[in-house]
């Protein structure tokens, strides 16, 4: 395989802004991507679209090439999008590597925005509760986003012996990534662990800061190949393995409850194809989008023991300073929902760690990134090693 880099990237806040249009977003994390890479628009030759979520409007748009038209993209050869709701921007690095790679482009764009704030409350919850669930084996029984990882959870609590405490440190932890972040929704607004625990019941036992809030964001990627990337980047960020599995789309008969096997499964082909263990990982950025996945993901790569994911946040060992620092965007819990962007989101972020750009949260000497990301209500685990 040849190698491709992200070169440049442009993210806004994630914000309840329903006065920031679409294309105000599109317009600032297109161009500063651009200017970030350092690279004239018309190097651009491919537009790969992060599908934003319940929003029709914007899906023809991005589906249909409005993008590099209205902002005047004069060497794109095509322009696609890619719904595989969280796994989205993932699969869309994959498909730039495959036009890379053929010969196809050298340099390709991949945006995402999103607005939900200007959404009937209604409708999102509609939305966000059929889109994941079975239309005939779970949405019809009153299971929604929320139920079903209510559900997992409490499962997982029951096998591992495993707190509401317990469970209720690991959104304090993201939280704690999340208050130091500007770019997140609740910047400066950590959460202790008691305070976790104290919030509203949304289902058991998840409560309402355990879960989503829905909101406004955007960011965009410039992939390109090794041989560009070495001619115009001074510190691209390489990727260096990748891996993936296939749950399976409708949780209540999924096997594999937790997602441990699939996160093990891709975590070692990609270490394989990194020609790296799990211990040369210096960050673990875990998208998973509801606490039980940040310990799953632990017990599977054999960073803590079988059950005792939980409990290792509850120890501090995931947080800024810890021995094992993970998700440092807080997820979506620690830093608002952002559709299927939220994984454009991570990938920025791996770019301002492997560049030393993260801020307040930066991982002293972080050379090496696992970053893992899931569709649907878990459909999959993708995940890629990248590296400086």
């Amino acid at each position: 395989m040849g190698k491709i880099a992200i070169i440049g990237y442009h993210e806004v806040p994630t914000q309840i802004n329903p006065e920031r249009t679409r294309w105000d977003i599109a317009e600032e994390v297109i161009m500063g991507a651009v200017k970030n890479a350092g690279i004239d628009k018309d190097d651009v030759q491919g537009f790969i679209n992060v599908a934003p979520q319940a929003q029709p409007d914007l899906i023809s748009a991005t589906a249909f090439g409005l993008l590099p038209e209205h902002f005047g993209f004069k060497n794109v050869k095509d322009n696609v999008i890619c719904n595989a709701g969280g796994a989205s921007t993932t699969n869309c690095v994959r498909m730039a590597e495959q036009w890379i790679t053929s010969g196809m482009c050298e340099v390709v764009l991949v945006p995402h925005i999103t607005v939900q704030s200007d959404i009937p409350a209604e409708d999102l919850i509609t939305f966000f509760a059929k889109a994941p669930m079975h239309q005939e084996w779970e949405f019809p029984f009153g299971m929604t986003f929320n139920g079903a990882m209510a559900l997992i959870t409490q499962r997982y609590m029951h096998e591992t012996n495993s707190t509401e405490e317990e469970v209720a440190a690991i959104t304090h932890a993201l939280r704690d990534w999340g208050s130091r972040d500007p770019y997140s929704l609740f910047h400066n607004k950590p959460k202790t662990t008691a305070e976790v625990m104290g919030a509203r019941m949304i289902s058991t036992p998840l409560k309402s800061v355990e879960c989503n809030m829905l909101a406004d964001g955007g960011g965009c990627l410039v992939i390109a190949s090794e041989e560009y990337a070495k001619k115009h980047c001074q510190n691209p960020v390489w990727k260096l393995g990748h891996g993936s599995d296939f749950l399976g789309g409708t949780p209540v008969v999924r096997e594999d409850i937790f997602w441990r096997e699939g996160y093990r499964k891709s975590c070692s082909e990609a270490l394989a194809q990194a020609n790296l263990t799990v211990e040369d990982i210096d960050i673990h950025e875990i998208y998973g989008a509801y606490p039980f996945t940040q310990a799953s993901y632990l017990e599977a790569n054999g960073i803590c023991e079988p059950g005792e994911g939980a409990r290792y946040h509850a120890e501090g060992h995931t947080k800024l300073g810890g021995k094992t620092p993970c998700t440092t965007i807080g997820d979506a819990t620690g830093r608002g929902h952002t559709g299927s962007g939220v994984s454009m989101a991570f990938y920025c972020q791996v770019a301002r760690q492997l560049r030393g750009e993260a801020g307040a949260n930066q991982v002293e000497g972080a050379e090496k990134v696992m970053m893992v990301t899931s569709g649907g209500s878990g459909m999959n685990t993708l995940a890629t090693v990248w590296g400086n």
